[in-house]
């Protein structure tokens, strides 16, 4: 019993140190003074509004998220169609093509975007919104692979030969039989992939074209300038508020923590 009293504690310990660096946002954001302070002075919740009255902050904004729900559903489709490939294909390589696949994921970012520049630049894909979204895709594609493997390689093979002795064409098997099967991880690869997408800094801060920035790569810039307004800290802390909210809510409808290994009586 001391045991677990112990081992509880620690786990609430840790949880507070990973949360404590966003938790500080929020008394930066409440603050009446027109730059950053810690500790505040005074309380108003007006930077919260302001951040949504920024213009240039919306726009980035509405730019990340569409990048990222096109990115994300293309690394979902690529990713199922190959996860598919390499689990019930036979043909020589196949190994070495699933550990390809972690290749965007193992090498570190800056050397990838290098690559990129270089590879766009032969092609005129510079500062372009195609190139961007290419890289995202590139980036998001093997955490989409992976989790689309696992639900790949759990299918009851028994129910898509019943439903094909029956008579169902291919449509109607993947439509009746496999999707309701993956469905969990392909809302867990398409959460994946967009989070990274949207979180992401060093491919947007690069690839992206003038005036075309996405939402990180702006927040990043203005932290570099002094007197930043509590705009900034604000809309970190709501976007960390959805983050947190997606998963809840994609957990209990469908159960992605239970997915990842989660205890499910817990």
């Amino acid at each position: 019993m001391q045991g677990m009293r112990i081992l509880r504690f620690y786990v609430y310990v840790c949880a507070f140190i990973m949360l404590a660096p966003i938790l500080i946002t929020v008394p930066v954001a409440v603050t009446t003074t027109g730059y950053m302070v810690f500790p505040p002075k005074g309380f108003t919740l007006v930077w919260f509004l302001k951040c949504f009255q920024d213009q240039i902050l919306v726009e980035s904004l509405i730019r990340s998220v569409i990048i990222g729900v096109i990115s994300a559903v293309l690394s979902v489709i690529i990713g199922l169609l190959s996860a598919f490939a390499v689990e019930r294909g036979r043909f020589p390589g196949k190994t070495l093509c699933e550990t390809l696949f972690a290749g965007p994921q193992m090498i570190p970012q800056i050397i990838f975007v290098v690559a990129l520049l270089i590879f766009y630049e032969t092609l005129g894909l510079n500062e372009t919104f195609v190139g961007l979204l290419i890289s995202h895709v590139l980036m998001g594609l093997p955490f989409a692979f992976r989790t689309l493997l696992v639900g790949v390689g759990s299918l009851d093979r028994r129910q898509e030969w019943s439903a094909q002795i029956l008579g169902a064409n291919p449509v109607k098997v993947f439509q009746h039989i496999i999707l309701p099967q993956i469905k969990t991880g392909l809302i867990a690869s398409f959460i994946f992939a967009f989070m990274l997408s949207f979180n992401n800094v060093t491919f947007a801060l690069f690839l992206a074209g003038v005036g075309k920035k996405t939402l990180p790569v702006e927040m990043f810039q203005r932290l570099n300038i002094g007197g930043i307004s509590p705009a900034i800290p604000a809309i970190s802390f709501l976007l960390t508020v959805f983050g947190v909210l997606i998963f809840i809510v994609a957990d209990r409808t469908v159960g992605i923590y239970r997915y990842l290994g989660g205890n499910e009586n817990k």
